[in-house]
């Protein structure tokens, strides 16, 4: 019961009591306490009139920038100047009924438009996110996010694809992830999630399915500061790749599959009361084996560092990857050695806040590519300057 209810509560029976022991002044326990069970209905009923159980709030972007080898091509870049607008969506609902169902909708809209790119003239990017949340007992939590994934932009795919490079596509994912928590004493947990998804791709790329699951164990701490370790299987299956033997060679009337079991970890460490400094670290190894010889096995080691840091009405957030890519049977460029590659990036973003509506932002993000396949390397940098809005 939240105050406001409680200090309805508090403020009815005080002047409902007087009447309630002049009238029977003998009522039993049971009596009375089902006498105020039935005021608590009333006035949460009349509180759930009053106010809404869904609380929404959206967001416009308005910006540009300029964006260094927008194909994000090895021989023949292609650097513009653009045009970007985009929107995000929020609603809560918060648990005030009895079910007890906490729920979040989340969508968000991206549109880039390029002024002097031959071979792009737009991207974008859209999601739709709905989660739901609902406690189960002091101990159990259960909860379900649904997602739907819209992709318009340059695509780097020779990482599961040797014949395809960096290309621009079309898809949608279409993603369901339900998860069951069990809290345990000293702030510990265990998380069982089971995932499933869809992906449709338009040409060349192949549509194909994924499914699996991650088991997570995890501590909260601090000031709402958690460390969890995990531990995944999923499957994809390609609709009509076929398996490639061991130099490479396709091989007829075969279907392609990739098993990818991955580990890692996950650190958020937040810094102060106010939670105004926040650090998040993560790491994971991921082992891509396909149904076949084995042409497309590699082992990634990825590492990604980030801080946040609010100073009003200044926020400031800088994030640095990397990840490795280590081949089994694919060769390099001079066929001597294994193919692997490194990719590199890092994003910095400025946030100045005008007001509550009004929030203006400067960003910038590089990505560079290092291979021993000269067509694997390429870099792209982006410079962004925006404002968002939010009403």
């Amino acid at each position: 019961m939240d105050v406001t209810r409680f200090f309805l509560v508090f403020v009815l029976l005080y002047s409902a009591w007087p009447s309630a022991s002049a009238q029977d002044p003998d009522l039993s326990d049971a009596e009375l306490e089902k006498q105020i069970a039935e005021m608590e209905k009333q006035i949460e009923g009349e509180l759930l009139q009053e106010y809404s159980a869904w609380d929404f709030s959206t967001n416009l972007r308005l910006g540009g920038g300029y964006k260094e080898n927008v194909t994000m091509s090895a021989f023949a870049d292609e650097s513009s100047g653009f045009a970007a607008t985009g929107f995000d969506v929020i609603g809560m609902r918060l648990p005030l009924d009895d079910s007890g169902v906490e729920a979040t909708i989340f969508g968000a809209f991206d549109d880039r438009r390029y002024f002097d790119a031959p071979s792009v003239d737009m991207e974008q990017t859209g999601l739709i996110n709905a989660a739901l949340e609902k406690s189960l007992g002091k101990s159990w939590l259960l909860k379900a996010d649904l997602r739907l994934i819209y992709i318009d932009e340059m695509f780097d795919a020779s990482l599961t694809e040797d014949d395809i490079g960096t290309v621009q596509v079309v898809g949608k994912q279409v993603s369901l992830e339900p998860a069951l928590r069990w809290n345990l004493p000293g702030n510990t947990w265990l998380e069982l999630k089971p995932e499933v998804s869809r992906q449709y791709f338009a040409e060349p790329l192949d549509d194909y399915l994924e499914a699996g699951g991650r088991v997570a164990a995890g501590i909260d701490y601090g000031y709402r500061s958690e460390l969890l370790v995990y531990g995944s299987q999923v499957e994809r299956d390609y609709d009509t790749r076929s398996q490639r033997d061991e130099i490479g060679f396709y091989m007829p009337d075969t279907e392609l599959s990739y098993d990818r079991p991955e580990r890692g970890l996950e650190w958020t460490h937040y810094w102060d009361a106010n939670r105004k400094v926040r650090m998040r670290t993560r790491f994971s190894i991921l082992e891509n084996q396909d149904s076949g010889a084995g042409y497309f096995d590699y082992r990634r080691e990825r590492l990604s560092h980030n801080w946040r840091i609010q100073v009003a009405p200044y926020s400031f957030s800088a994030t640095i990857r990397k990840a490795t890519y280590d081949y089994e049977l694919q060769r390099s460029a001079d066929f001597f050695n294994q193919r692997f590659r490194t990719d590199r990036s890092i994003e910095l973003a400025l946030e100045y806040e005008h007001n509550d509506h009004l929030t203006f932002q400067l960003g910038f993000e590089q990505e560079s590519i290092q291979s021993n396949v000269p067509q694997d390397e390429y870099r792209y940098r982006v410079f962004t300057a925006s404002l968002d809005w939010e009403f």
